[in-house]
Protein backbone atom coordinates (compact mmCIF):
# COMPACT_ATOMS: atom_id res chain seq x y z
CA UNK A 1 0.00 0.00 0.00
CA UNK A 2 2.84 2.31 1.01
CA UNK A 3 4.42 2.10 -2.92
CA UNK A 4 0.81 2.84 -4.38
CA UNK A 5 0.75 6.24 -1.98
CA UNK A 6 3.74 7.19 -3.19
CA UNK A 7 3.19 6.59 -6.91
CA UNK A 8 -0.01 8.45 -7.07
CA UNK A 9 2.20 11.45 -5.28
CA UNK A 10 4.57 11.73 -7.91
CA UNK A 11 1.85 11.31 -10.56
CA UNK A 12 -0.31 14.40 -9.28
CA UNK A 13 3.25 16.73 -8.90
CA UNK A 14 3.92 15.61 -12.88
CA UNK A 15 0.00 16.82 -13.59
CA UNK A 16 0.19 19.94 -11.68
CA UNK A 17 3.33 21.27 -13.18
CA UNK A 18 1.86 20.65 -16.64
CA UNK A 19 -0.99 22.57 -16.17
CA UNK A 20 1.02 25.60 -14.37
CA UNK A 21 3.09 25.79 -17.78
CA UNK A 22 0.70 26.13 -19.62
CA UNK A 23 -0.71 28.65 -17.70
CA UNK A 24 1.96 31.33 -18.65
CA UNK A 25 2.41 33.82 -20.99
CA UNK A 26 4.40 32.95 -24.60
CA UNK A 27 7.32 35.03 -25.02
CA UNK A 28 6.90 37.90 -27.83
CA UNK A 29 8.67 37.97 -31.28
CA UNK A 30 11.90 40.63 -30.82
CA UNK A 31 11.30 43.60 -33.32
CA UNK A 32 14.02 44.33 -36.05
CA UNK A 33 16.06 47.47 -35.31
CA UNK A 34 16.51 49.66 -38.27
CA UNK A 35 18.93 51.81 -38.65
CA UNK A 36 18.10 55.79 -39.59
CA UNK A 37 19.63 57.07 -43.42
CA UNK A 38 21.96 58.70 -42.87
CA UNK A 39 21.62 62.59 -43.28
CA UNK A 40 24.10 65.28 -44.03
CA UNK A 41 24.25 66.13 -40.57
CA UNK A 42 24.95 62.79 -39.62
CA UNK A 43 27.72 61.20 -42.24
CA UNK A 44 29.37 65.52 -41.24
CA UNK A 45 30.31 63.36 -38.25
CA UNK A 46 31.88 60.60 -39.44
CA UNK A 47 33.56 61.81 -42.19
CA UNK A 48 38.06 62.15 -41.96
CA UNK A 49 38.95 65.68 -42.86
CA UNK A 50 40.85 65.19 -46.36
CA UNK A 51 45.02 65.46 -46.26
CA UNK A 52 46.53 68.19 -48.45
CA UNK A 53 48.91 66.43 -50.58
CA UNK A 54 49.78 69.03 -53.05
CA UNK A 55 53.46 69.72 -52.92
CA UNK A 56 54.31 73.66 -52.77
CA UNK A 57 54.36 75.58 -55.59
CA UNK A 58 57.74 77.62 -55.86
CA UNK A 59 57.39 81.05 -55.73
CA UNK A 60 58.86 83.14 -58.51
CA UNK A 61 58.98 86.49 -59.68
CA UNK A 62 57.10 87.33 -62.69
CA UNK A 63 58.54 88.63 -65.64
CA UNK A 64 62.34 87.88 -64.95
CA UNK A 65 64.50 86.11 -66.99
CA UNK A 66 65.26 82.46 -66.36
CA UNK A 67 67.93 82.51 -64.91
CA UNK A 68 66.39 83.53 -61.58
CA UNK A 69 63.66 81.36 -61.82
CA UNK A 70 64.12 77.63 -59.49
CA UNK A 71 63.78 74.51 -60.79
CA UNK A 72 60.86 72.93 -62.22
CA UNK A 73 58.22 70.97 -59.91
CA UNK A 74 55.85 68.37 -61.14
CA UNK A 75 53.19 70.64 -62.58
CA UNK A 76 49.36 69.11 -61.25
CA UNK A 77 46.45 68.97 -63.20
CA UNK A 78 44.77 72.13 -63.79
CA UNK A 79 41.80 71.70 -66.12
CA UNK A 80 40.87 75.04 -64.92
CA UNK A 81 44.04 76.76 -66.77
CA UNK A 82 44.75 77.59 -69.85
CA UNK A 83 48.00 77.42 -72.06
CA UNK A 84 49.41 80.22 -74.18
CA UNK A 85 52.86 81.40 -75.24
CA UNK A 86 53.60 85.02 -77.20
CA UNK A 87 56.92 85.26 -79.01
CA UNK A 88 59.08 87.35 -77.69
CA UNK A 89 62.65 87.09 -79.55
CA UNK A 90 65.31 84.36 -81.05
CA UNK A 91 68.51 83.40 -82.74
CA UNK A 92 69.48 82.34 -86.17
CA UNK A 93 66.82 84.70 -87.91
CA UNK A 94 65.09 83.41 -91.09
CA UNK A 95 67.19 81.66 -93.87
CA UNK A 96 70.32 82.77 -91.78
CA UNK A 97 73.20 80.64 -93.37
CA UNK A 98 74.92 76.81 -92.22
CA UNK A 99 77.49 75.28 -93.60
CA UNK A 100 75.91 71.46 -94.57
CA UNK A 101 76.66 69.20 -91.98
CA UNK A 102 77.19 72.28 -88.89
CA UNK A 103 75.69 71.93 -85.73
CA UNK A 104 74.11 74.90 -84.41
CA UNK A 105 71.92 75.93 -81.36
CA UNK A 106 68.24 77.35 -81.98
CA UNK A 107 66.66 79.74 -79.29
CA UNK A 108 63.11 81.18 -79.08
CA UNK A 109 62.32 82.77 -76.04
CA UNK A 110 58.90 83.01 -75.41
CA UNK A 111 56.77 84.60 -72.90
CA UNK A 112 53.84 82.26 -70.90
CA UNK A 113 50.59 84.42 -71.30
CA UNK A 114 48.12 81.88 -70.21
CA UNK A 115 47.22 81.02 -66.89
CA UNK A 116 49.25 77.47 -66.17
CA UNK A 117 52.16 77.75 -64.66
CA UNK A 118 54.66 75.53 -66.95
CA UNK A 119 56.95 73.53 -65.08
CA UNK A 120 57.69 69.61 -64.53
CA UNK A 121 56.11 67.58 -67.39
CA UNK A 122 56.04 70.48 -70.06
CA UNK A 123 58.32 70.69 -72.96
CA UNK A 124 59.07 71.78 -75.89
CA UNK A 125 58.41 69.51 -78.58
CA UNK A 126 59.05 68.99 -82.62
CA UNK A 127 56.06 69.47 -84.76
CA UNK A 128 56.30 69.03 -88.64
CA UNK A 129 58.69 69.95 -91.44
CA UNK A 130 62.49 69.71 -91.20
CA UNK A 131 63.59 67.80 -88.15
CA UNK A 132 67.48 68.56 -88.43
CA UNK A 133 68.95 65.82 -86.32
CA UNK A 134 67.03 67.91 -83.56
CA UNK A 135 65.78 65.46 -80.57
CA UNK A 136 61.52 64.86 -80.30
CA UNK A 137 61.23 67.25 -77.39
CA UNK A 138 62.91 69.51 -74.72
CA UNK A 139 61.77 69.24 -70.85
CA UNK A 140 61.49 72.36 -68.99
CA UNK A 141 63.57 72.90 -66.52
CA UNK A 142 62.23 75.44 -64.31
CA UNK A 143 58.59 76.94 -63.00
CA UNK A 144 57.45 79.45 -65.53
CA UNK A 145 54.26 81.28 -63.99
CA UNK A 146 52.14 83.32 -65.96
CA UNK A 147 54.14 86.53 -67.34
CA UNK A 148 57.37 85.14 -66.97
CA UNK A 149 59.57 84.25 -69.86
CA UNK A 150 61.96 81.31 -71.00
CA UNK A 151 64.12 80.66 -73.44
CA UNK A 152 63.58 77.05 -75.61
CA UNK A 153 66.55 76.04 -76.72
CA UNK A 154 67.13 73.05 -79.07
CA UNK A 155 70.74 72.02 -80.32
CA UNK A 156 70.09 70.92 -84.77
CA UNK A 157 72.59 69.75 -87.45
CA UNK A 158 72.27 71.75 -91.04
CA UNK A 159 71.09 69.04 -93.45
CA UNK A 160 74.14 67.79 -95.92
CA UNK A 161 71.92 68.51 -98.82
CA UNK A 162 72.40 72.41 -100.54
CA UNK A 163 68.72 73.83 -99.84
CA UNK A 164 66.51 75.61 -97.42
CA UNK A 165 64.85 73.80 -94.18
CA UNK A 166 61.70 74.28 -92.07
CA UNK A 167 61.09 73.19 -89.04
CA UNK A 168 57.56 73.97 -86.50
CA UNK A 169 58.09 73.23 -83.12
CA UNK A 170 55.29 73.95 -80.27
CA UNK A 171 54.92 73.30 -76.70
CA UNK A 172 53.48 70.38 -74.96
CA UNK A 173 51.53 70.12 -71.49
CA UNK A 174 52.01 67.39 -69.22
CA UNK A 175 48.91 65.81 -70.30
CA UNK A 176 50.42 65.40 -74.13
CA UNK A 177 48.30 68.43 -75.40
CA UNK A 178 50.19 71.26 -77.59
CA UNK A 179 50.34 74.93 -77.17
CA UNK A 180 51.90 77.20 -78.98
CA UNK A 181 52.16 81.44 -80.04
CA UNK A 182 48.20 82.54 -79.31
CA UNK A 183 45.00 81.41 -78.77
CA UNK A 184 45.07 79.71 -82.07
CA UNK A 185 48.13 77.65 -80.42
CA UNK A 186 50.29 78.73 -83.55
CA UNK A 187 53.84 76.50 -83.93
CA UNK A 188 56.74 78.57 -84.24
CA UNK A 189 59.80 77.37 -86.62
CA UNK A 190 63.55 77.09 -87.34
CA UNK A 191 64.37 78.04 -91.14
CA UNK A 192 67.74 77.70 -92.70
CA UNK A 193 69.90 78.03 -95.90
CA UNK A 194 72.38 75.60 -96.50
CA UNK A 195 75.33 76.27 -98.58
CA UNK A 196 78.65 75.90 -99.37
CA UNK A 197 81.25 78.31 -97.17
CA UNK A 198 82.75 80.92 -99.62
CA UNK A 199 86.45 81.26 -99.16
CA UNK A 200 88.08 83.18 -96.25
CA UNK A 201 87.93 87.15 -97.88
CA UNK A 202 91.14 89.36 -97.94
CA UNK A 203 91.87 91.72 -95.41
CA UNK A 204 88.55 94.11 -96.09
CA UNK A 205 88.56 98.15 -96.49
CA UNK A 206 85.76 100.04 -95.86
CA UNK A 207 84.89 101.98 -99.33
CA UNK A 208 81.47 104.24 -100.51
CA UNK A 209 80.63 101.39 -103.08
CA UNK A 210 80.46 98.04 -103.51
CA UNK A 211 82.66 96.79 -106.56
CA UNK A 212 81.48 96.73 -110.28
CA UNK A 213 81.07 92.43 -109.84
CA UNK A 214 78.57 92.99 -106.96
CA UNK A 215 76.23 94.65 -109.84
CA UNK A 216 77.56 97.68 -110.42
CA UNK A 217 75.70 101.41 -109.35
CA UNK A 218 71.74 101.78 -109.54
CA UNK A 219 70.97 105.49 -109.87
CA UNK A 220 67.66 106.85 -108.24
CA UNK A 221 67.13 110.30 -109.73
CA UNK A 222 65.41 113.42 -108.37
CA UNK A 223 62.37 114.30 -108.79
CA UNK A 224 60.38 117.49 -108.41
CA UNK A 225 56.94 116.32 -109.92
CA UNK A 226 56.22 113.17 -107.84
CA UNK A 227 54.70 110.34 -110.17
CA UNK A 228 50.60 109.72 -110.29
CA UNK A 229 50.93 105.92 -108.47
CA UNK A 230 48.16 104.21 -110.89
CA UNK A 231 50.29 101.36 -112.67
CA UNK A 232 50.53 103.54 -115.84
CA UNK A 233 54.32 104.30 -116.94
CA UNK A 234 54.00 107.20 -118.75
CA UNK A 235 55.41 108.97 -116.56
CA UNK A 236 58.46 107.05 -116.39
CA UNK A 237 61.00 106.26 -118.98
CA UNK A 238 60.34 104.17 -121.65
CA UNK A 239 61.89 101.60 -121.17
CA UNK A 240 62.61 101.83 -117.82
CA UNK A 241 66.24 102.15 -117.10
CA UNK A 242 67.55 99.35 -115.18
CA UNK A 243 67.54 95.51 -115.99
CA UNK A 244 66.97 92.62 -113.06
CA UNK A 245 69.72 90.32 -115.24
CA UNK A 246 70.97 87.85 -112.40
CA UNK A 247 69.38 84.54 -111.92
CA UNK A 248 70.59 83.75 -107.95
CA UNK A 249 68.05 81.06 -107.10
CA UNK A 250 66.22 78.49 -108.69
CA UNK A 251 64.58 78.14 -111.97
CA UNK A 252 63.22 81.06 -113.51
CA UNK A 253 62.41 82.31 -116.92
CA UNK A 254 61.46 85.75 -115.51
CA UNK A 255 62.64 89.45 -116.78
CA UNK A 256 62.39 92.52 -115.12
CA UNK A 257 63.31 96.63 -115.57
CA UNK A 258 62.63 99.07 -113.35
CA UNK A 259 63.27 102.68 -112.58
CA UNK A 260 63.67 104.87 -109.17
CA UNK A 261 62.73 108.51 -108.00
CA UNK A 262 62.99 109.72 -105.05
CA UNK A 263 61.99 113.14 -103.06
CA UNK A 264 62.62 114.37 -99.50
CA UNK A 265 59.03 112.57 -98.95
CA UNK A 266 58.97 109.12 -100.69
CA UNK A 267 61.07 106.45 -102.46
CA UNK A 268 59.43 105.86 -105.88
CA UNK A 269 59.37 102.34 -107.76
CA UNK A 270 58.15 101.71 -111.29
CA UNK A 271 58.82 97.85 -111.81
CA UNK A 272 57.15 95.91 -114.70
CA UNK A 273 57.67 92.06 -114.36
CA UNK A 274 57.89 89.67 -117.91
CA UNK A 275 56.34 86.11 -116.19
CA UNK A 276 54.06 83.58 -117.87
CA UNK A 277 52.76 82.15 -115.40
CA UNK A 278 51.30 84.49 -112.94
CA UNK A 279 50.93 83.23 -109.14
CA UNK A 280 49.79 84.68 -105.90
CA UNK A 281 47.03 83.71 -103.40
CA UNK A 282 48.04 85.00 -100.38
CA UNK A 283 47.04 88.48 -98.69
CA UNK A 284 49.58 87.76 -95.32
CA UNK A 285 52.32 90.28 -96.49
CA UNK A 286 54.93 88.11 -94.17
CA UNK A 287 54.70 84.90 -96.83
CA UNK A 288 54.51 86.35 -100.03
CA UNK A 289 57.57 85.35 -101.33
CA UNK A 290 55.43 82.02 -102.03
CA UNK A 291 53.88 83.99 -104.90
CA UNK A 292 55.03 86.92 -107.26
CA UNK A 293 56.21 89.71 -105.58
CA UNK A 294 59.20 92.40 -105.67
CA UNK A 295 62.02 92.80 -102.43
CA UNK A 296 64.41 95.41 -101.86
CA UNK A 297 66.95 95.53 -99.34
CA UNK A 298 68.66 98.57 -98.23
CA UNK A 299 71.69 99.34 -96.43
CA UNK A 300 71.47 103.27 -95.20
CA UNK A 301 75.17 102.71 -94.04
CA UNK A 302 77.03 101.29 -96.85
CA UNK A 303 80.65 102.70 -95.60
CA UNK A 304 80.17 102.18 -91.72
CA UNK A 305 79.70 98.64 -91.68
CA UNK A 306 81.39 97.63 -95.30
CA UNK A 307 82.95 94.62 -93.97
CA UNK A 308 80.06 93.87 -92.04
CA UNK A 309 78.79 90.07 -92.92
CA UNK A 310 75.42 90.29 -91.01
CA UNK A 311 72.62 92.29 -90.75
CA UNK A 312 72.85 95.62 -87.92
CA UNK A 313 69.61 98.41 -87.54
CA UNK A 314 70.14 100.03 -90.56
CA UNK A 315 69.59 97.21 -93.06
CA UNK A 316 65.94 96.68 -94.24
CA UNK A 317 64.46 93.88 -96.33
CA UNK A 318 60.86 95.24 -97.96
CA UNK A 319 58.92 93.04 -100.22
CA UNK A 320 56.14 94.43 -102.16
CA UNK A 321 53.29 92.17 -103.43
CA UNK A 322 51.42 92.60 -106.56
CA UNK A 323 48.27 91.25 -104.64
CA UNK A 324 46.14 88.14 -105.58
CA UNK A 325 47.04 87.18 -109.30
CA UNK A 326 46.17 87.15 -112.19
CA UNK A 327 43.68 89.34 -111.05
CA UNK A 328 45.30 92.45 -109.20
CA UNK A 329 43.86 93.21 -106.11
CA UNK A 330 45.06 94.32 -102.14
CA UNK A 331 48.74 94.96 -102.86
CA UNK A 332 50.91 94.81 -99.53
CA UNK A 333 54.10 95.70 -98.43
CA UNK A 334 55.97 94.01 -95.45
CA UNK A 335 58.86 94.85 -93.80
CA UNK A 336 61.27 91.68 -92.60
CA UNK A 337 64.47 93.53 -91.44
CA UNK A 338 65.14 95.07 -88.99
CA UNK A 339 63.20 92.22 -86.80
CA UNK A 340 61.84 95.48 -84.00
CA UNK A 341 59.77 97.23 -86.90
CA UNK A 342 59.14 94.52 -88.49
CA UNK A 343 55.33 94.27 -90.04
CA UNK A 344 52.81 95.63 -92.35
CA UNK A 345 53.88 99.12 -93.86
CA UNK A 346 51.68 101.73 -95.16
CA UNK A 347 52.75 102.49 -98.68
CA UNK A 348 50.69 103.65 -102.07
CA UNK A 349 51.22 100.73 -104.48
CA UNK A 350 49.05 99.82 -107.65
CA UNK A 351 49.53 97.12 -109.69
CA UNK A 352 47.92 95.73 -112.74
CA UNK A 353 48.39 93.07 -115.25
CA UNK A 354 50.21 93.63 -118.68
CA UNK A 355 49.70 91.37 -121.72
CA UNK A 356 53.27 90.47 -122.62
CA UNK A 357 52.04 88.78 -119.72
CA UNK A 358 53.35 89.62 -116.73
CA UNK A 359 52.94 92.47 -113.84
CA UNK A 360 53.40 96.31 -113.11
CA UNK A 361 54.32 97.49 -109.95
CA UNK A 362 54.08 101.20 -109.13
CA UNK A 363 54.77 102.73 -105.66
CA UNK A 364 55.49 105.55 -103.28
CA UNK A 365 57.53 104.26 -100.13
CA UNK A 366 58.03 107.10 -97.29
CA UNK A 367 61.29 107.54 -96.39
CA UNK A 368 59.72 106.88 -92.76
CA UNK A 369 59.78 102.92 -93.61
CA UNK A 370 63.80 103.21 -93.69
CA UNK A 371 63.57 105.00 -90.69
CA UNK A 372 64.79 109.01 -92.28
CA UNK A 373 65.52 109.89 -95.74
CA UNK A 374 68.52 110.80 -97.82
CA UNK A 375 70.01 114.48 -98.63
CA UNK A 376 71.26 113.57 -101.42
CA UNK A 377 74.26 112.22 -103.37
CA UNK A 378 74.62 109.45 -100.89
CA UNK A 379 75.33 105.93 -101.41
CA UNK A 380 73.26 102.87 -100.34
CA UNK A 381 73.68 99.08 -100.05
CA UNK A 382 71.13 97.98 -102.43
CA UNK A 383 69.52 94.66 -104.30
CA UNK A 384 66.29 94.53 -105.99
CA UNK A 385 64.78 90.91 -106.60
CA UNK A 386 62.19 89.43 -108.26
CA UNK A 387 60.55 85.67 -106.82
CA UNK A 388 58.78 83.87 -109.11
CA UNK A 389 56.77 81.13 -107.92
CA UNK A 390 53.83 78.95 -109.78
CA UNK A 391 52.80 76.38 -107.60
CA UNK A 392 50.58 77.10 -104.44
CA UNK A 393 52.34 75.89 -101.32
CA UNK A 394 55.54 76.42 -102.75
CA UNK A 395 58.14 79.15 -101.09
CA UNK A 396 59.85 80.23 -104.55
CA UNK A 397 60.56 78.67 -107.85
CA UNK A 398 63.73 81.33 -108.17
CA UNK A 399 64.77 84.29 -107.45
CA UNK A 400 66.17 87.09 -110.10
CA UNK A 401 68.48 90.27 -108.88
CA UNK A 402 70.32 93.06 -109.63
CA UNK A 403 73.44 91.81 -107.04
CA UNK A 404 74.72 88.52 -108.56
CA UNK A 405 75.94 87.59 -104.91
CA UNK A 406 72.47 87.89 -103.70
CA UNK A 407 72.11 83.96 -102.88
CA UNK A 408 71.88 85.25 -98.81
CA UNK A 409 70.00 87.85 -97.92
CA UNK A 410 71.50 88.12 -94.67
CA UNK A 411 74.85 88.90 -95.42
CA UNK A 412 75.09 93.08 -96.64
CA UNK A 413 78.37 92.53 -98.32
CA UNK A 414 76.94 90.42 -100.62
CA UNK A 415 74.70 93.37 -102.09
CA UNK A 416 75.19 95.93 -104.32
CA UNK A 417 74.67 99.97 -104.48
CA UNK A 418 72.60 102.16 -104.41
CA UNK A 419 73.32 106.03 -105.93
CA UNK A 420 70.86 109.25 -104.69
CA UNK A 421 71.36 111.68 -107.34
CA UNK A 422 70.56 115.14 -106.94
CA UNK A 423 70.04 115.46 -110.52
CA UNK A 424 66.55 115.22 -111.92
CA UNK A 425 67.62 112.29 -115.18
CA UNK A 426 70.12 110.82 -117.00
Amino acid sequence: MKKTHHNRILASSIIALLLVGCALPLASTPTQFVFPTPNLTMTALFQIPPTNTSAPQPSVTQGVSTSSIPSATLSPTAPNCTNQAQFVSETFPDLTYVAPGTAFTKTWTLKNVGTCTWGAGYALVFDSGDQMAGPASVPITASVPPNAVYNFTVNLTAPATLGQYQGFWKLQSPQGVRFGIDAAGKSFWVKITTAVLAPAAPACAAQTKRPESYGGVIEAYYTTTPPTIDAVLGEWDSPLINDVPYDVWGDTDNDARFTLKWDFDNLYLAIEVEDDNLFQSTTDGSVMYKGDSVEILLDKDLKGDYCSTSLSSDDYQLGISPGNLPTPSSPTAWLWYPLSIKGTKIITIVSAVTASPGYIIEAAIPWSVFQGGPAGSEYYGFALSVSDNDHSGQQQDGLISTAPKRTIFSNPMLWGTLQIEIQTGP
